[in-house]
């Protein structure tokens, strides 16, 4: 890859002062501001002819440059060498027309030529620029009358030209630190597309970033915070700091885990690694790199948790099973105590068979939801669908809003979501559970909640992940639940066709369910497949 072609995810760091000296070219401004002098001071025809000869010498360099551009760096030098001298030829003639060696137009048109050498290629043509002050300082030696104005425009030139100097010196660096960082990056771009950015190993000033590391903030060392993942805390650690530390030590280490906070308030979990590199004999570039591990950090806190969250889903109902089968085992029950550690197993046993359903069901829908739409009113799927189908639970449930209301969905999983949304209301909550039913736009909103503090949930929390998810403590506490109703109660609600969510008020909190509104001419009982 070609660092010229340039890389679309990469974005220079190196501040475009630094490079001024590579595209700007002085004899513009000198020519337009001098010719606009001379048509305010002079007569007409000097400034004409002036303004013919700088236009040719601004088209005699505008298209020796586009010429230059288009060749090789070989044949550049002879095009700066004929322009350098046809430049010098027209500044000669418009010199004759402008006042001869006393006209500022020689003082400008001078620099130009000190110009074109020092920023040529070919470094022989610095005699250029010798040969002209040489030529200016002759000038002024050789006058009748050395004027304070000749000695201070003398001092204003040989300090243009030290600028020169200077500035092309510091150009020359820049861009050779722009070339090595920018094939450096391309380079890595290609052997890991992850967040990068590469740093001066002395100053630690950034040169190029790309996309994702400015978004984790690689790109601004200094303001950067981040923590180490599992060690030791360091309160207000930069960026800049640890990469510091890491160069100072001169082993960078393997990738360490690290906490940095986003946008969005949320913490992404960065695996940054650092490294030196260099090119030929050029100073090092420390290279630091970072991907996002958010999703497998989670991941790894997913699966721990679940195995937290199975342990206790199944170890209550695995302790009477245990305790009275021994009980049974020793002969220590008899008569009514057998009878009732006999139930209590089946209790247990019946519990044990249902979690292994809701989880099974769980992984079916997720893996292939399959939906059977009808067209329904709110009054049926709850008579009908729900509280005909499980006797005595119209005594804990309470309808409030438009029964008469259409709806389109999958009765059968809806209802289901229903029910483990209000067993879980029975369970941990306080009844009796209210269902009220709203129209909202183009949706039905069905909101469930009973008389308690509801689930620690936040508002807007999604209720898609894995159940354990949902509480905020680490191991979450027995009075609020196993959040597997939860689970199950969203996957089928989005099988039925429609979406759950959970939202809490200052003083209140429902668990809303929208579903799409149904046309109230389609009969019920009609079962397109989706």
């Amino acid at each position: 890859m070609n660092p010229d072609d340039g890389i679309p995810l990469i974005e220079t760091r190196i501040p475009r002062w630094q490079t001024w000296f590579e595209s700007f070219d002085p004899v513009g401004p000198i020519v337009a501001v001098h010719v606009l002098a001379l048509a305010m001071f002079g007569d007409v025809l000097r400034p004409v002819g002036a303004l013919v000869v700088a236009g040719i010498l601004l088209v005699w360099r505008t298209g020796l440059d586009t010429l230059a551009d288009r060749m090789a760096l070989v044949r550049k030098g002879g095009i700066y060498l004929v322009r350098g001298v046809g430049s010098l030829a027209l500044v000669g003639l418009i010199v004759a027309l402008d006042g001869g060696t006393e006209s500022p137009f020689f003082f400008s048109m001078l620099i130009v030529v000190v110009w074109d050498a020092v920023t040529s290629p070919v470094r022989r043509i610095i005699w250029l620029a010798i040969a002209a002050v040489l030529v200016y300082v002759g000038v002024i030696a050789g006058a009748d009358d050395v004027t304070v104005t000749s000695v201070v425009r003398l001092g204003v030139f040989l300090s243009f030209i030290g600028l020169l100097v200077w500035g092309r010196a510091l150009s020359e660096y820049w861009q050779r630190e722009s070339t090595r960082a920018r094939t450096l990056a391309a380079g890595i771009a290609e052997e890991a597309p992850i967040g990068f950015a590469l740093y001066g190993g002395d100053s630690l000033r950034c040169l190029f970033a790309n996309e994702t590391a400015r978004r984790f903030g690689l790109a601004d060392a200094g303001h950067t915070t981040i923590t180490r993942f599992g060690g030791s805390t360091v309160p207000g650690q930069r960026l800049g700091e640890v990469l510091a530390g890491m160069v100072a030590s001169g082993d960078a280490g393997p990738p360490s885990l690290y906490v940095a906070p986003s946008a969005t308030g949320r913490e992404t979990f960065l695996r940054i690694g650092v490294s030196l590199r260099r090119v030929m004999e050029e100073p090092s570039l420390l290279m630091v790199y970072a991907e996002d591990v958010t999703s497998q950090v989670l991941a790894g806190e997913l699966h721990r948790r679940f195995m937290e969250s199975a342990n206790h889903q199944f170890r209550t109902p695995l302790s009477p099973i245990v305790a009275y089968s021994e009980l049974i085992a020793r002969g220590e029950l008899e008569g009514a105590d057998l009878r009732e550690a006999a139930m209590a197993i089946w209790d247990a046993g019946a519990r044990i068979e249902q979690l292994l359903d809701r989880i099974s069901s769980v992984l079916r829908l997720q893996r292939d939801p399959q939906r059977s739409v009808v067209t329904v009113t709110i009054g049926e799927l709850i008579d009908t669908y729900l509280l005909a189908a499980r006797p005595g639970l119209e005594s804990i449930v309470a309808i409030e809003g438009e029964r008469g209301l259409v709806v389109r969905c999958d009765p059968l999983p809806l209802t289901s979501a229903l029910y483990e949304l209000i067993d879980n209301s029975r369970r941990y909550g306080t009844p009796p559970v209210t269902i009220s039913v709203r129209s909202v736009d183009a949706a039905v909103c069905l909101r469930l909640c009973d008389r308690g503090p509801g689930p620690d949930i936040d508002s807007g929390t999604p209720l898609g992940q894995t159940w354990s998810l949902l509480a905020h403590s680490e191991v979450m506490p027995p009075e609020m639940g196993d959040r597997l109703g939860i689970t199950y109660a969203h996957t089928l609600t989005v099988a039925a066709g429609g979406s759950l969510r959970f939202e809490r008020a200052e003083a209140s909190w429902a668990f809303a369910i929208d579903l799409p509104v149904g046309r109230s001419s389609s009969v019920a009982g009609e079962r397109p497949q989706e």
